[in-house]
């Protein structure tokens, strides 16, 4: 049997309370199908580190890193080790007020993939889960795309503190150097390993990539193949004007980076 809520929070209260009483917040800004959910395994395996899925919450004010903290706690025990939570925000719905990110112990990164490979991803999820769903239309899955980007663009320019920029690309292409960049910019003790864990979640439907390969515990290099989803080329147009736009203020205002592809240089088979 899964113990209570109480009984986590007053075990994580003994074993860390540091952890849950003085905890940093590091929270990814990127959009669906963008290897956000590898990033998250990843990052949650760390042993600095809670949280590895999106738990689809806005962030208003103080109240809120409670409620996350709660909202984990109702599922996963805390490490004795950790000292930072992670939670990830993929939708235009979900905000995060400007006190949020003016806190010290608030940090951000910021993802972005290019956008032929994950708008035909996001229409091929959606017509697995729901054939009904506006996003199985490639037309309106760039509405997304472009949407969520050029939000992304604009948050950057009004962040407070500095914040780590990566290809989503770079994650799968390039993980030791991405992975040791962004391990140095977090402060963490120990580097980002590409092998992660399994957890409760993993792999469930609502808690990220649902398929099998994020089970497979370590980055999976196999491209899918979407070639049967067309995009109409002016959906497609409007998204990559929107990407490169998006990507170069990203860079532009970041202070620290990944390993990044060439700019003209992103491979379109790239994975989910």
């Amino acid at each position: 049997m899964k113990p209570s809520l109480a009984l986590r929070l007053a075990g994580s209260l003994l074993t860390n309370p540091k952890s849950f009483l003085a905890h940093e917040t590091v929270l990814l800004f990127s959009h669906m199908r963008a290897n956000t959910s590898l990033l998250g395994h990843i990052i949650g395996s760390h042993p600095e580190i809670d949280g590895y899925y999106e738990l689809h919450m806005s962030h208003f004010s103080w109240k809120s890193l409670w409620r996350q903290k709660l909202l984990y706690l109702n599922e996963h025990a805390l490490k004795s080790t950790s000292h930072i939570f992670f939670d990830k925000l993929l939708h235009n719905h979900c905000r995060v007020s400007p006190n949020i990110l003016e806190r010290r112990d608030t940090r951000a990164v910021f993802m972005l993939r290019a956008p032929e490979q994950t708008i035909r991803s996001i229409v091929n999820l959606y017509r697995k889960k729901n054939n009904d769903h506006e996003y199985t239309r490639p037309e309106n899955a760039a509405t997304y795309y472009i949407d969520r980007v050029n939000r992304l663009a604009e948050l950057a320019q009004t962040m407070p503190h500095g914040y780590f920029y990566l290809d989503a690309e770079s994650l799968i292409d390039q993980p030791d150097t991405t992975l040791r960049s962004l391990g140095d910019w977090l402060g963490l003790k120990s580097p980002l390993q590409s092998e992660y864990g399994i957890f409760e979640k993993t792999g469930q439907a609502k808690a990220g990539d649902s398929s099998e390969k994020i089970k497979s515990g370590k980055i999976d290099r196999t491209a899918s193949d979407y070639s049967d989803i067309r995009i109409p080329e002016e959906a497609l147009s409007g998204a990559q004007q929107a990407y490169e736009r998006s990507r170069n203020a990203l860079i532009g205002h970041s202070d620290g980076h990944g390993a990044l592809l060439p700019e003209t240089d992103h491979p379109n088979s790239i994975r989910q």
